[in-house]
């Protein structure tokens, strides 16, 4: 009687581990195509590239979150034509819409990662 209690159990684990992994794959496809696609945050005069993207798909909206490193990446930051980083922040947004396959709004965060500081968010938009 134990046994068979142990092999639901195990059973209903695996199965909600291969749910999880199925969801979060989603997730990393795109990040990997956001990885490949916009490598650097650039206005054609200033490049900062891009540490990490972490992408959360939810029901009613998609986060995109673009992780610089640094403080170095915020002097090059505030060097950017704004109204190209706009468009480059659109273009991403398009992406994860297009990839994700929902036609949810997509919160766009850029935000600079430091080590010993808080993390400051240098630019925000729903697309």
């Amino acid at each position: 009687m134990g046994g068979l209690y142990m092999k639901k159990l195990l059973l209903s684990l695996s199965v909600l581990l291969s749910l999880t992994a199925f969801a979060n794959s989603k997730e990393d496809m795109i990040e990997m195509g956001l990885r490949n696609k916009f490598p650097a945050l650039t206005d054609g005069k200033t490049t900062i590239n891009v540490h990490e993207y972490d992408v959360d798909l939810d029901h009613h909206k998609i986060e995109l979150k673009v992780e610089l490193k640094g403080d170095a990446s915020k002097d090059e930051y505030d060097k950017l034509d704004k109204a190209k980083l706009e468009t480059l922040a659109a273009e991403m947004a398009k992406y994860t819409q297009t990839e994700s396959g929902k036609t949810l709004p997509v919160y766009v965060e850029i935000e600079l990662d430091r080590d010993m500081l808080p993390d400051e968010v240098l630019y925000k938009n729903t697309f």
